[in-house]
């Protein structure tokens, strides 16, 4: 007699599992935050205001607390003030555009015998040093705005932000107490919210990620409410003979909250998974191209095609020929192409404007400096560059 009931025991225990299995029977379960942060400050200080209460629903992003910055705000509005001054390199650009203009007018006496060297070369040196106070206020224009960008940085320390949307649960510290590594409030984010479930041995294997299943909180919640298991424990508790599984529940109208218990039961069907959609990246895209600077494309063929015109026959009396132009280019090719834009950039500043940063072909990543008919125009060019420091090259196509 105690060996059938035994029997009976084992059999009600294997029911009872395959019951589980099918999603009709009900597992314990707590609902808890999604995540929880003690939200503290990136420097030490002295609280100016806290703008939130417990109880309070937050934004992703609001101001939580504020540090006092009265010296950080003063060096903020001088940087501002700073960088918004463009009256040096306005300056240099009317007294180059003069130089430019007085040096054509003594070239062309010079050339016709009317005007001394010694005149056309203190002429052009002159509106070389302007070209490089040129540069040089641009290049001082540029690094305020760099000590702006420190300036709102540092000003920006001292303003907390919220990391994620949730509730207030805690608040620590109050306006006019140091802050020193210490949490301000905690804030708990419940959408979406936690299911933890201490499931039995007989359904490792059974429940998987993605399963859907459905949470029914104990009362006044109560409602039945659809969840997705996001984590399966694959460790086992030897001494309770159970594991975890963590499901995830949306929470978007705040209708349930954490610290609730709660019955979970698994169905038979997975969530359905949504295609992300493709994206397709350009090759020759670059990040952060400044408006100044430009980037072109040259084939690789050019230069061949041309001798190929020039060498094929037309009925073997005539031959077509294309006349040959002469590109100045950087010596070196500087790869990635954001490399290339930022040389361009430093360029312009020194006062050459035409730069243009070549984007295929076999002088991928070299600067185009200029593009000339007459080969003379172009080895002039190029002397003028090396006297400015630049190493250049010239290519045929």
């Amino acid at each position: 007699m105690r060996n059938w009931h035994q029997l009976a025991g084992g059999l009600i225990c294997l029911f009872s599992s395959a019951i589980i299995a099918e999603g009709t029977e009900s597992l314990d379960g707590v609902i808890e935050p999604f995540m929880t942060v003690e939200l503290s400050s990136r420097i030490d200080g002295i609280l100016e205001a806290v703008s939130v209460d417990v109880g309070d629903s937050i934004d992703r992003n609001q101001v939580v607390a504020k540090l006092e910055s009265e010296v950080e705000q003063a060096a903020l509005e001088y940087a501002r003030a700073k960088a918004s001054i463009n009256s040096d390199v306005r300056l240099q650009e009317v007294s180059l555009a003069y130089g430019r203009r007085q040096l054509n007018r003594v070239k062309e006496l010079h050339e016709k015998n009317l005007s001394s060297f010694q005149d056309f070369d203190k002429v052009e040196t002159e509106t070389r040093l302007t070209r490089y106070k040129l540069a040089q206020a641009k290049e001082n224009k540029f690094l305020a705005e760099l000590d702006l960008k420190q300036a709102e940085a540092l000003y920006n320390r001292h303003t907390i932000r919220s990391p994620v949307s949730g509730i207030v649960v805690e608040r620590y510290l109050n306006p006019g107490e140091s802050v020193e590594e210490r949490p301000i409030v905690k804030i708990a984010q419940i959408n979406p919210l936690r299911v933890e479930v201490v499931a039995p041995v007989s359904m490792l294997g059974r429940v998987k990620t993605g399963q859907l299943a459905m949470v029914r909180p104990e009362l006044p919640v109560g409602g039945n409410h659809r969840a997705v298991v996001k984590i399966v424990d694959p460790i086992l508790d030897a001494a309770s003979g159970t594991f975890r599984i963590r499901l995830e529940i949306p929470n978007d109208d705040y209708r349930l909250t954490s610290g609730l218990r709660c019955q979970v039961r698994f169905l038979d069907r997975m969530v359905e998974m949504q295609p992300e959609p493709a994206v397709v990246a350009s090759a020759d895209k670059v990040a952060e191209v400044k408006p100044s600077t430009e980037v072109v494309d040259t084939p690789d063929t050019t230069a061949a095609d041309s001798a190929s015109v020039e060498s094929r026959a037309d009925g073997g009396d005539r031959k077509a020929a294309q006349k040959e132009r002469y590109l100045v280019v950087t010596q070196d090719s500087l790869l990635p192409l954001k490399k290339a834009l930022r040389k361009a950039e430093t360029l312009k500043q020194k006062g050459v404007e035409d730069t243009w940063v070549i984007a295929k072909g076999s002088l991928k990543g070299h600067i185009s400096l200029g593009y000339f008919k007459n080969r003379r125009v172009a080895d002039n060019y190029q002397k003028r560059l090396a006297d400015m420091g630049i190493e250049t090259r010239i290519v045929a196509q």
